[in-house]
Protein backbone atom coordinates (compact mmCIF):
# COMPACT_ATOMS: atom_id res chain seq x y z
CA UNK A 1 0.00 0.00 0.00
CA UNK A 2 1.28 3.26 -0.82
CA UNK A 3 -0.40 5.70 1.05
CA UNK A 4 1.19 9.37 2.43
CA UNK A 5 4.32 7.81 3.89
CA UNK A 6 5.73 7.86 0.16
CA UNK A 7 5.08 11.42 -0.51
CA UNK A 8 6.75 12.88 2.60
CA UNK A 9 9.15 14.66 0.60
CA UNK A 10 8.04 16.84 -2.26
CA UNK A 11 8.62 14.94 -5.45
CA UNK A 12 11.24 16.57 -8.01
CA UNK A 13 9.25 15.19 -10.74
CA UNK A 14 5.64 14.93 -11.14
CA UNK A 15 4.28 11.33 -10.71
CA UNK A 16 1.63 9.98 -13.08
CA UNK A 17 -2.09 9.82 -13.22
CA UNK A 18 -2.46 6.07 -12.41
CA UNK A 19 0.44 6.64 -9.47
CA UNK A 20 -1.05 8.99 -8.21
CA UNK A 21 -5.06 8.13 -8.06
CA UNK A 22 -3.78 5.00 -6.69
CA UNK A 23 -2.08 6.78 -4.05
CA UNK A 24 -5.57 8.50 -2.91
CA UNK A 25 -7.20 5.07 -3.00
CA UNK A 26 -4.97 3.48 -0.90
CA UNK A 27 -5.46 6.52 1.58
CA UNK A 28 -9.41 5.61 1.41
CA UNK A 29 -8.91 2.64 2.09
CA UNK A 30 -10.54 3.23 5.48
CA UNK A 31 -12.97 5.10 5.04
CA UNK A 32 -17.11 4.47 5.38
CA UNK A 33 -18.06 2.50 2.43
CA UNK A 34 -21.36 4.30 1.25
CA UNK A 35 -23.16 0.78 1.77
CA UNK A 36 -26.32 1.41 4.11
CA UNK A 37 -24.52 0.75 7.14
CA UNK A 38 -23.20 3.74 8.07
CA UNK A 39 -25.34 6.00 10.42
CA UNK A 40 -23.53 9.10 10.59
CA UNK A 41 -21.42 11.34 8.27
CA UNK A 42 -23.23 9.95 4.61
CA UNK A 43 -25.82 11.08 3.11
CA UNK A 44 -26.47 9.53 0.18
CA UNK A 45 -29.31 9.63 -2.54
CA UNK A 46 -28.05 6.68 -4.71
CA UNK A 47 -25.24 6.26 -7.63
CA UNK A 48 -27.26 8.29 -10.20
CA UNK A 49 -27.26 11.27 -8.18
CA UNK A 50 -23.63 10.92 -7.03
CA UNK A 51 -22.66 10.77 -10.49
CA UNK A 52 -24.43 13.43 -11.58
CA UNK A 53 -22.96 15.42 -8.79
CA UNK A 54 -19.64 14.93 -9.40
CA UNK A 55 -19.88 15.77 -13.14
CA UNK A 56 -21.61 19.23 -12.05
CA UNK A 57 -18.70 19.94 -9.52
CA UNK A 58 -16.25 19.17 -11.80
CA UNK A 59 -18.41 22.16 -14.33
CA UNK A 60 -18.39 24.68 -11.21
CA UNK A 61 -14.45 24.21 -9.95
CA UNK A 62 -12.93 26.72 -12.10
CA UNK A 63 -15.91 29.55 -10.34
CA UNK A 64 -14.75 32.25 -8.07
CA UNK A 65 -17.71 33.53 -5.92
CA UNK A 66 -15.56 36.27 -4.67
CA UNK A 67 -16.66 38.87 -6.95
CA UNK A 68 -20.05 37.96 -9.18
CA UNK A 69 -19.62 40.77 -11.73
CA UNK A 70 -16.71 38.89 -12.71
CA UNK A 71 -18.19 35.11 -12.68
CA UNK A 72 -21.97 36.05 -13.03
CA UNK A 73 -22.81 32.27 -12.98
CA UNK A 74 -21.64 32.47 -9.41
CA UNK A 75 -24.94 34.58 -8.51
CA UNK A 76 -27.18 33.09 -11.41
CA UNK A 77 -26.57 29.45 -9.34
CA UNK A 78 -26.40 31.20 -6.06
CA UNK A 79 -29.90 32.92 -6.77
CA UNK A 80 -31.54 29.79 -7.45
CA UNK A 81 -30.31 27.66 -5.17
CA UNK A 82 -31.75 29.96 -2.73
CA UNK A 83 -34.85 31.34 -4.31
CA UNK A 84 -35.38 27.17 -3.79
CA UNK A 85 -34.88 27.40 -0.08
CA UNK A 86 -36.80 30.70 0.69
CA UNK A 87 -39.71 28.64 -1.37
CA UNK A 88 -39.52 25.18 0.46
CA UNK A 89 -38.72 27.64 4.29
CA UNK A 90 -42.52 29.55 2.67
CA UNK A 91 -39.97 32.83 3.95
CA UNK A 92 -42.55 35.85 2.92
CA UNK A 93 -41.75 38.54 -0.05
CA UNK A 94 -38.33 40.15 0.26
CA UNK A 95 -36.57 37.31 2.32
CA UNK A 96 -32.99 37.19 1.28
CA UNK A 97 -30.42 34.59 1.55
CA UNK A 98 -26.64 33.40 1.11
CA UNK A 99 -24.96 30.48 0.35
CA UNK A 100 -22.07 29.32 2.89
CA UNK A 101 -19.37 27.32 2.91
CA UNK A 102 -21.37 24.72 5.50
CA UNK A 103 -23.81 24.95 8.57
CA UNK A 104 -21.29 26.16 11.17
CA UNK A 105 -20.49 29.32 8.57
CA UNK A 106 -24.38 29.97 8.35
CA UNK A 107 -24.47 29.71 12.23
CA UNK A 108 -21.62 31.81 12.47
CA UNK A 109 -22.90 34.40 9.62
CA UNK A 110 -26.56 34.03 11.80
CA UNK A 111 -25.42 35.57 15.12
CA UNK A 112 -22.35 38.08 13.45
CA UNK A 113 -25.71 40.00 11.49
CA UNK A 114 -27.57 39.91 15.28
CA UNK A 115 -24.16 40.89 16.93
CA UNK A 116 -23.42 44.20 13.92
CA UNK A 117 -27.12 44.78 13.61
CA UNK A 118 -27.73 44.70 17.36
CA UNK A 119 -24.45 47.36 17.36
CA UNK A 120 -26.48 49.49 15.05
CA UNK A 121 -29.96 49.28 16.67
CA UNK A 122 -28.98 49.22 20.25
CA UNK A 123 -25.65 50.50 21.10
CA UNK A 124 -26.32 50.61 24.70
CA UNK A 125 -25.70 46.69 24.96
CA UNK A 126 -22.07 46.27 26.15
CA UNK A 127 -22.30 42.91 26.53
CA UNK A 128 -24.11 40.48 24.17
CA UNK A 129 -25.53 37.49 24.84
CA UNK A 130 -27.64 34.78 23.21
CA UNK A 131 -30.06 32.07 24.50
CA UNK A 132 -29.02 28.79 23.56
CA UNK A 133 -30.80 25.48 24.58
CA UNK A 134 -28.22 23.18 25.74
CA UNK A 135 -29.00 20.47 23.11
CA UNK A 136 -28.03 23.14 20.47
CA UNK A 137 -25.20 22.64 17.95
CA UNK A 138 -21.78 22.96 19.15
CA UNK A 139 -21.45 25.71 16.32
CA UNK A 140 -23.03 28.16 18.34
CA UNK A 141 -20.28 27.91 21.24
CA UNK A 142 -17.98 28.60 18.38
CA UNK A 143 -19.71 31.41 17.29
CA UNK A 144 -19.55 33.01 20.48
CA UNK A 145 -16.09 32.39 20.84
CA UNK A 146 -15.34 33.69 17.99
CA UNK A 147 -17.26 36.50 18.14
CA UNK A 148 -17.81 37.80 21.64
CA UNK A 149 -21.00 36.72 22.11
CA UNK A 150 -21.93 35.17 25.78
CA UNK A 151 -23.83 32.00 25.91
CA UNK A 152 -26.72 32.09 27.89
CA UNK A 153 -27.32 27.96 28.52
CA UNK A 154 -31.28 27.37 28.48
CA UNK A 155 -32.36 24.11 30.12
CA UNK A 156 -34.18 21.37 28.50
CA UNK A 157 -36.86 19.32 29.46
CA UNK A 158 -35.66 16.12 30.84
CA UNK A 159 -37.75 14.00 28.81
CA UNK A 160 -38.52 15.08 25.64
CA UNK A 161 -35.13 17.44 25.37
CA UNK A 162 -37.23 20.28 23.67
CA UNK A 163 -36.13 23.69 25.06
CA UNK A 164 -37.56 24.81 27.85
CA UNK A 165 -39.41 28.26 27.08
CA UNK A 166 -40.17 28.67 30.74
CA UNK A 167 -36.14 28.72 31.30
CA UNK A 168 -35.76 31.31 28.44
CA UNK A 169 -37.97 33.65 29.33
CA UNK A 170 -36.44 33.80 32.86
CA UNK A 171 -32.73 34.11 31.74
CA UNK A 172 -34.18 36.87 28.81
CA UNK A 173 -32.24 40.21 29.62
CA UNK A 174 -32.17 43.69 28.14
CA UNK A 175 -28.65 42.59 26.48
CA UNK A 176 -29.92 39.53 25.07
CA UNK A 177 -29.16 39.88 21.17
CA UNK A 178 -30.59 36.63 19.60
CA UNK A 179 -32.76 33.72 20.67
CA UNK A 180 -32.38 29.91 19.46
CA UNK A 181 -34.15 27.20 18.48
CA UNK A 182 -33.37 23.57 16.39
CA UNK A 183 -35.34 22.17 13.97
CA UNK A 184 -34.31 19.36 15.48
CA UNK A 185 -31.22 18.96 17.45
CA UNK A 186 -29.05 17.39 16.17
CA UNK A 187 -28.42 14.12 19.22
CA UNK A 188 -31.83 13.08 19.73
CA UNK A 189 -34.00 14.61 16.18
CA UNK A 190 -36.22 16.33 18.22
CA UNK A 191 -37.62 20.18 17.16
CA UNK A 192 -37.73 22.55 19.90
CA UNK A 193 -40.76 24.77 20.36
CA UNK A 194 -39.89 27.05 17.92
CA UNK A 195 -43.01 29.44 18.38
CA UNK A 196 -42.89 30.08 21.59
CA UNK A 197 -39.43 30.73 21.33
CA UNK A 198 -40.04 33.33 18.88
CA UNK A 199 -42.97 35.12 20.37
CA UNK A 200 -40.56 35.26 23.22
CA UNK A 201 -37.96 36.73 21.36
CA UNK A 202 -40.53 39.08 19.01
CA UNK A 203 -41.93 40.35 22.56
CA UNK A 204 -38.89 41.47 23.69
CA UNK A 205 -37.99 42.91 20.34
CA UNK A 206 -34.51 40.62 19.81
CA UNK A 207 -33.80 38.10 16.49
CA UNK A 208 -34.40 34.43 16.35
CA UNK A 209 -32.71 31.84 14.36
CA UNK A 210 -34.39 28.25 13.78
CA UNK A 211 -30.79 26.11 13.05
CA UNK A 212 -32.62 23.63 10.62
CA UNK A 213 -29.27 22.74 9.18
CA UNK A 214 -29.92 19.11 9.29
CA UNK A 215 -33.99 19.07 9.21
CA UNK A 216 -34.71 22.00 6.82
CA UNK A 217 -34.26 20.17 3.56
CA UNK A 218 -36.59 17.33 5.19
CA UNK A 219 -39.09 18.46 7.67
CA UNK A 220 -40.81 20.76 4.69
CA UNK A 221 -40.93 17.36 2.36
CA UNK A 222 -41.94 15.16 5.13
CA UNK A 223 -45.19 17.62 5.92
CA UNK A 224 -46.17 17.54 2.16
CA UNK A 225 -45.80 13.59 2.58
CA UNK A 226 -48.35 13.95 5.18
CA UNK A 227 -46.18 13.65 8.48
CA UNK A 228 -47.06 15.68 11.15
CA UNK A 229 -44.35 18.12 11.42
CA UNK A 230 -43.79 20.59 14.43
CA UNK A 231 -44.12 23.98 12.90
CA UNK A 232 -40.51 25.83 12.43
CA UNK A 233 -40.29 27.74 9.53
CA UNK A 234 -40.58 31.36 8.67
CA UNK A 235 -44.56 31.04 8.77
CA UNK A 236 -43.88 31.79 12.47
CA UNK A 237 -44.12 35.83 12.82
CA UNK A 238 -41.18 35.81 15.21
CA UNK A 239 -38.63 33.21 12.95
CA UNK A 240 -36.38 36.12 11.47
CA UNK A 241 -33.64 33.67 10.09
CA UNK A 242 -33.26 29.91 9.53
CA UNK A 243 -30.46 27.99 8.22
CA UNK A 244 -30.19 24.83 6.40
CA UNK A 245 -27.44 22.58 4.65
CA UNK A 246 -27.94 21.24 1.87
CA UNK A 247 -24.47 18.89 1.56
CA UNK A 248 -26.95 16.99 4.27
CA UNK A 249 -30.23 15.93 3.08
CA UNK A 250 -30.08 17.98 0.00
CA UNK A 251 -27.56 15.30 -1.26
CA UNK A 252 -24.74 17.79 -2.58
CA UNK A 253 -21.42 17.22 -1.76
CA UNK A 254 -19.90 19.34 1.34
CA UNK A 255 -20.19 22.03 1.76
CA UNK A 256 -23.02 23.93 1.13
CA UNK A 257 -25.06 25.91 3.33
CA UNK A 258 -27.86 28.31 2.83
CA UNK A 259 -28.80 31.09 5.43
CA UNK A 260 -32.00 32.72 5.40
CA UNK A 261 -32.60 35.97 6.80
CA UNK A 262 -36.43 37.70 7.09
CA UNK A 263 -35.32 41.41 6.16
CA UNK A 264 -32.37 42.05 3.83
CA UNK A 265 -31.35 45.01 6.51
CA UNK A 266 -30.14 42.22 8.81
CA UNK A 267 -28.36 40.52 6.42
CA UNK A 268 -26.44 43.58 5.54
CA UNK A 269 -25.13 42.60 9.32
CA UNK A 270 -23.41 39.81 8.45
CA UNK A 271 -21.43 40.98 5.34
CA UNK A 272 -18.10 42.13 5.72
CA UNK A 273 -16.96 45.19 3.48
CA UNK A 274 -12.94 46.96 3.09
CA UNK A 275 -12.02 49.96 1.13
CA UNK A 276 -9.10 50.73 3.96
CA UNK A 277 -6.15 49.54 1.87
CA UNK A 278 -4.38 50.03 -1.46
CA UNK A 279 -6.05 47.65 -3.24
CA UNK A 280 -9.28 46.85 -4.82
CA UNK A 281 -12.40 47.35 -2.78
CA UNK A 282 -13.94 43.95 -1.14
CA UNK A 283 -17.23 42.78 0.07
CA UNK A 284 -17.92 39.37 1.72
CA UNK A 285 -21.04 38.08 1.75
CA UNK A 286 -19.39 35.17 3.72
CA UNK A 287 -16.34 34.45 6.08
CA UNK A 288 -14.37 33.36 2.64
CA UNK A 289 -12.78 35.47 0.08
CA UNK A 290 -12.29 33.27 -2.75
CA UNK A 291 -15.35 31.01 -2.78
CA UNK A 292 -15.63 28.12 -4.55
CA UNK A 293 -19.10 27.76 -6.66
CA UNK A 294 -18.07 23.95 -7.04
CA UNK A 295 -20.70 22.27 -4.42
CA UNK A 296 -22.99 25.15 -4.75
CA UNK A 297 -23.30 23.87 -8.49
CA UNK A 298 -23.56 20.21 -7.46
CA UNK A 299 -26.67 21.24 -5.01
CA UNK A 300 -28.26 22.93 -7.67
CA UNK A 301 -27.88 20.20 -10.06
CA UNK A 302 -29.26 17.72 -7.78
CA UNK A 303 -31.70 19.69 -6.37
CA UNK A 304 -33.23 20.26 -9.61
CA UNK A 305 -32.32 16.07 -10.41
CA UNK A 306 -34.50 15.27 -7.72
CA UNK A 307 -37.70 17.80 -7.69
CA UNK A 308 -40.24 17.71 -5.10
CA UNK A 309 -41.26 14.49 -5.41
CA UNK A 310 -37.48 12.82 -5.64
CA UNK A 311 -37.03 14.49 -1.60
CA UNK A 312 -40.63 13.94 -0.58
CA UNK A 313 -40.02 9.79 -1.68
CA UNK A 314 -36.99 9.83 0.29
CA UNK A 315 -37.76 11.95 3.42
CA UNK A 316 -41.28 9.52 3.55
CA UNK A 317 -38.64 6.38 3.10
CA UNK A 318 -36.02 7.47 5.97
CA UNK A 319 -39.45 8.72 8.13
CA UNK A 320 -40.68 4.88 7.48
CA UNK A 321 -37.46 3.35 8.64
CA UNK A 322 -36.59 5.50 11.58
CA UNK A 323 -40.24 4.26 12.71
CA UNK A 324 -39.58 1.12 12.79
CA UNK A 325 -36.03 1.34 14.38
CA UNK A 326 -38.06 2.90 17.19
CA UNK A 327 -40.83 0.79 17.15
CA UNK A 328 -38.11 -1.93 17.39
CA UNK A 329 -36.51 0.05 20.70
CA UNK A 330 -39.83 0.69 22.43
CA UNK A 331 -40.75 -3.25 22.44
CA UNK A 332 -37.09 -4.45 23.28
CA UNK A 333 -35.99 -4.84 27.06
CA UNK A 334 -32.92 -3.13 28.06
CA UNK A 335 -32.72 -0.20 25.50
CA UNK A 336 -34.80 3.04 25.51
CA UNK A 337 -35.26 6.08 22.96
CA UNK A 338 -34.00 8.76 24.45
CA UNK A 339 -36.26 11.55 22.85
CA UNK A 340 -39.15 11.36 20.50
CA UNK A 341 -37.38 11.97 17.20
CA UNK A 342 -39.70 14.22 14.53
CA UNK A 343 -37.32 13.21 11.26
CA UNK A 344 -34.76 10.62 10.96
CA UNK A 345 -32.08 11.15 13.54
CA UNK A 346 -32.48 9.73 16.79
CA UNK A 347 -30.70 8.43 19.94
CA UNK A 348 -31.64 5.33 22.07
CA UNK A 349 -29.50 4.30 25.42
CA UNK A 350 -29.21 0.70 27.15
CA UNK A 351 -31.10 0.24 30.44
CA UNK A 352 -28.90 -1.72 32.56
CA UNK A 353 -26.02 -2.83 29.92
CA UNK A 354 -22.96 -1.02 29.07
CA UNK A 355 -23.86 1.42 25.89
CA UNK A 356 -20.24 1.63 24.50
CA UNK A 357 -20.00 -2.16 24.50
CA UNK A 358 -22.75 -2.11 22.73
CA UNK A 359 -21.58 0.05 20.16
CA UNK A 360 -18.47 -2.00 20.18
CA UNK A 361 -20.79 -5.47 19.06
CA UNK A 362 -22.22 -3.13 16.58
CA UNK A 363 -19.11 -2.16 15.25
CA UNK A 364 -18.04 -5.62 14.82
CA UNK A 365 -21.14 -6.14 12.79
CA UNK A 366 -19.82 -3.52 10.53
CA UNK A 367 -22.44 -0.73 11.32
CA UNK A 368 -21.19 2.68 11.91
CA UNK A 369 -23.00 4.36 14.73
CA UNK A 370 -22.11 7.22 17.06
CA UNK A 371 -21.41 6.53 20.75
CA UNK A 372 -22.10 9.63 22.32
CA UNK A 373 -21.25 11.11 25.84
CA UNK A 374 -23.59 12.01 28.86
CA UNK A 375 -24.28 15.80 29.36
CA UNK A 376 -26.95 17.58 31.54
CA UNK A 377 -30.44 15.52 31.42
CA UNK A 378 -28.85 13.69 28.37
CA UNK A 379 -27.57 10.15 29.01
CA UNK A 380 -24.63 8.31 27.42
CA UNK A 381 -26.15 6.59 24.06
CA UNK A 382 -26.16 5.73 20.39
CA UNK A 383 -27.09 8.46 17.92
CA UNK A 384 -27.68 7.05 14.22
CA UNK A 385 -28.54 9.96 11.48
CA UNK A 386 -30.72 7.76 8.84
CA UNK A 387 -30.07 8.59 5.06
CA UNK A 388 -31.99 6.45 2.20
CA UNK A 389 -29.31 3.72 1.50
CA UNK A 390 -29.42 2.98 5.51
CA UNK A 391 -33.74 3.33 5.06
CA UNK A 392 -33.26 0.24 3.43
CA UNK A 393 -30.91 -1.92 5.85
CA UNK A 394 -32.92 -1.18 9.09
CA UNK A 395 -34.38 -4.45 8.86
CA UNK A 396 -30.68 -6.11 9.25
CA UNK A 397 -29.68 -3.44 11.65
CA UNK A 398 -32.30 -3.79 14.39
CA UNK A 399 -31.80 -7.77 14.10
CA UNK A 400 -28.13 -7.45 14.45
CA UNK A 401 -29.05 -4.99 17.53
CA UNK A 402 -31.02 -7.25 19.30
CA UNK A 403 -28.41 -10.00 19.06
CA UNK A 404 -25.91 -7.88 20.28
CA UNK A 405 -27.98 -7.24 23.66
CA UNK A 406 -27.49 -10.72 24.33
CA UNK A 407 -25.33 -11.27 27.63
CA UNK A 408 -24.22 -7.29 27.48
CA UNK A 409 -22.04 -7.01 30.15
CA UNK A 410 -22.77 -3.88 32.98
CA UNK A 411 -20.91 -0.58 32.77
CA UNK A 412 -17.47 -0.40 34.28
CA UNK A 413 -15.51 2.16 35.49
CA UNK A 414 -12.40 3.42 34.12
CA UNK A 415 -9.31 2.74 36.32
CA UNK A 416 -9.43 5.13 39.31
CA UNK A 417 -5.25 6.19 38.35
CA UNK A 418 -6.54 7.41 35.01
CA UNK A 419 -9.14 9.20 36.09
CA UNK A 420 -6.94 10.65 38.87
CA UNK A 421 -4.24 11.68 36.47
CA UNK A 422 -7.06 13.23 34.12
CA UNK A 423 -8.19 15.66 37.56
CA UNK A 424 -4.89 16.84 38.46
CA UNK A 425 -4.35 17.81 34.70
CA UNK A 426 -7.83 19.74 34.90
CA UNK A 427 -7.17 21.05 38.69
CA UNK A 428 -3.63 21.85 38.14
CA UNK A 429 -3.31 22.45 34.30
CA UNK A 430 -1.05 19.64 34.38
CA UNK A 431 0.22 18.71 31.27
CA UNK A 432 -0.72 15.42 29.58
CA UNK A 433 1.76 13.66 27.11
CA UNK A 434 -0.21 13.04 24.07
CA UNK A 435 1.56 10.03 22.39
CA UNK A 436 2.01 8.03 25.41
CA UNK A 437 -1.52 8.51 25.81
CA UNK A 438 -2.97 8.02 22.27
CA UNK A 439 -0.71 4.62 22.62
CA UNK A 440 -2.03 3.39 26.35
CA UNK A 441 -5.65 3.96 24.55
CA UNK A 442 -4.43 2.00 21.86
CA UNK A 443 -4.65 4.67 18.90
CA UNK A 444 -2.78 4.34 16.13
CA UNK A 445 -2.98 6.29 12.71
CA UNK A 446 -5.70 8.30 14.18
CA UNK A 447 -7.95 5.30 14.62
CA UNK A 448 -9.91 4.04 17.69
CA UNK A 449 -9.26 0.85 18.74
CA UNK A 450 -11.39 -2.46 16.91
CA UNK A 451 -12.89 -2.16 20.63
CA UNK A 452 -13.16 1.12 21.93
CA UNK A 453 -15.74 1.61 25.03
CA UNK A 454 -12.94 2.13 27.07
CA UNK A 455 -11.72 4.52 25.66
CA UNK A 456 -15.41 5.98 25.56
CA UNK A 457 -16.04 4.67 29.22
CA UNK A 458 -13.17 7.10 29.99
CA UNK A 459 -14.40 10.07 28.30
CA UNK A 460 -17.68 9.72 28.90
CA UNK A 461 -16.41 9.73 32.99
CA UNK A 462 -14.44 13.09 32.53
CA UNK A 463 -15.92 16.69 32.65
CA UNK A 464 -16.56 18.41 29.68
CA UNK A 465 -13.99 21.10 30.14
CA UNK A 466 -11.39 17.65 30.13
CA UNK A 467 -13.60 15.96 27.22
CA UNK A 468 -12.54 19.17 24.97
CA UNK A 469 -8.78 19.00 26.96
CA UNK A 470 -8.43 15.15 25.34
CA UNK A 471 -9.89 16.53 22.21
CA UNK A 472 -7.40 18.87 21.43
CA UNK A 473 -4.69 16.56 22.31
CA UNK A 474 -6.10 13.97 20.06
CA UNK A 475 -6.68 16.28 16.97
CA UNK A 476 -2.71 17.82 17.64
CA UNK A 477 -1.50 14.25 17.55
CA UNK A 478 -3.55 13.46 14.20
CA UNK A 479 -1.78 16.43 12.00
CA UNK A 480 1.83 17.41 11.78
Amino acid sequence: MMGANMFKAFPEDGLGRTQILSALGDMRAHDPAIDGKAFAFIYDAGEETRALAREAFASCMGINGLDPTVYPSARHIENAVVAWCREVSRAPDGAVGTATAGGTESVMLAVKAARDHARRSRPEIENPKMLLPETAHPCFHKAAHYLGVEVVRVNVDPKTFRADVADARAKMTDDVILVVGSAPSYAHGVVDPIPELAALAEERGVLMHVDACVGGWVLPFLREAGVEVPPFDFTIPGVTSLSLDLHKYGYAPKGVSVLLHRSPEVRAAQYFACAAWSGYAIVNTTTLGSKSVAAMGAAFAVMLRLGRRGYRERAKEMWDATSRVVAFIDGTAGLRIVGRPNMNLLAFTTDEGDVFELADRLAARGWLVQPTYAFGVSPAHIHLTIDPNNARHVDRFTRDLGECLEALPAPVSPPGEVLAVLSNAESDGAPLDGTGLMQALGIRDGRLPEKAATIHRLIDAASPAMREKLLVLFMGELFS
